[in-house]
Protein backbone atom coordinates (compact mmCIF):
# COMPACT_ATOMS: atom_id res chain seq x y z
CA UNK A 1 0.00 0.00 0.00
CA UNK A 2 2.58 2.39 1.20
CA UNK A 3 4.44 1.69 -2.76
CA UNK A 4 1.17 2.21 -3.99
CA UNK A 5 1.03 6.14 -2.34
CA UNK A 6 4.78 7.03 -2.83
CA UNK A 7 4.93 5.56 -6.67
CA UNK A 8 5.72 8.80 -8.95
CA UNK A 9 6.75 10.57 -6.54
CA UNK A 10 10.86 11.67 -6.52
CA UNK A 11 12.60 10.81 -3.47
CA UNK A 12 12.02 14.55 -1.60
CA UNK A 13 8.39 14.35 -1.90
CA UNK A 14 8.86 10.84 -0.25
CA UNK A 15 10.66 11.72 2.22
CA UNK A 16 8.75 14.71 3.13
CA UNK A 17 5.66 12.81 2.92
CA UNK A 18 7.06 10.36 5.51
CA UNK A 19 7.94 12.90 7.78
CA UNK A 20 4.42 14.32 7.75
CA UNK A 21 3.30 10.98 8.06
CA UNK A 22 5.29 10.47 11.09
CA UNK A 23 4.48 13.90 12.67
CA UNK A 24 0.85 13.53 12.43
CA UNK A 25 0.84 9.80 14.76
CA UNK A 26 3.48 11.57 16.93
CA UNK A 27 0.91 14.34 18.06
CA UNK A 28 -2.17 12.07 17.38
CA UNK A 29 -0.70 9.05 19.88
CA UNK A 30 1.63 11.74 21.69
CA UNK A 31 -1.49 13.48 23.28
CA UNK A 32 -3.34 10.40 24.66
CA UNK A 33 -0.09 9.23 25.86
CA UNK A 34 0.43 10.12 29.93
CA UNK A 35 1.74 13.11 31.26
CA UNK A 36 4.31 12.05 33.94
CA UNK A 37 4.89 14.54 37.00
CA UNK A 38 7.93 16.18 38.02
CA UNK A 39 8.60 16.20 41.60
CA UNK A 40 8.70 19.22 43.03
CA UNK A 41 12.27 21.29 44.12
CA UNK A 42 13.81 20.87 47.02
CA UNK A 43 14.28 24.20 48.74
CA UNK A 44 18.06 24.27 48.05
CA UNK A 45 17.46 23.55 44.35
CA UNK A 46 15.27 26.68 44.68
CA UNK A 47 17.76 28.99 46.36
CA UNK A 48 19.66 28.03 43.79
CA UNK A 49 17.70 28.96 40.74
CA UNK A 50 17.15 32.29 42.58
CA UNK A 51 20.84 32.73 43.39
CA UNK A 52 21.44 32.05 39.86
CA UNK A 53 19.03 34.79 38.82
CA UNK A 54 20.38 37.06 40.82
CA UNK A 55 24.26 36.59 39.65
CA UNK A 56 22.96 37.50 35.92
CA UNK A 57 21.07 40.74 37.47
CA UNK A 58 17.87 40.11 37.06
CA UNK A 59 15.42 42.52 38.57
CA UNK A 60 14.00 41.69 41.73
CA UNK A 61 10.67 41.76 41.46
CA UNK A 62 11.00 39.39 38.56
CA UNK A 63 13.16 37.03 41.52
CA UNK A 64 10.43 37.79 43.94
CA UNK A 65 7.88 36.49 41.26
CA UNK A 66 9.62 32.95 40.56
CA UNK A 67 10.50 32.29 44.24
CA UNK A 68 6.61 32.72 44.61
CA UNK A 69 5.77 30.41 41.34
CA UNK A 70 8.34 27.96 42.63
CA UNK A 71 6.83 28.15 46.59
CA UNK A 72 3.71 27.30 45.00
CA UNK A 73 4.52 24.29 43.10
CA UNK A 74 5.53 22.61 46.54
Amino acid sequence: MLTAILSGRTAKEAVLFMAGVMVAAAMMFGVAAPRAQAAALTEPQIQAILNLLAAFNVPQAEIDNVEGILHQSK
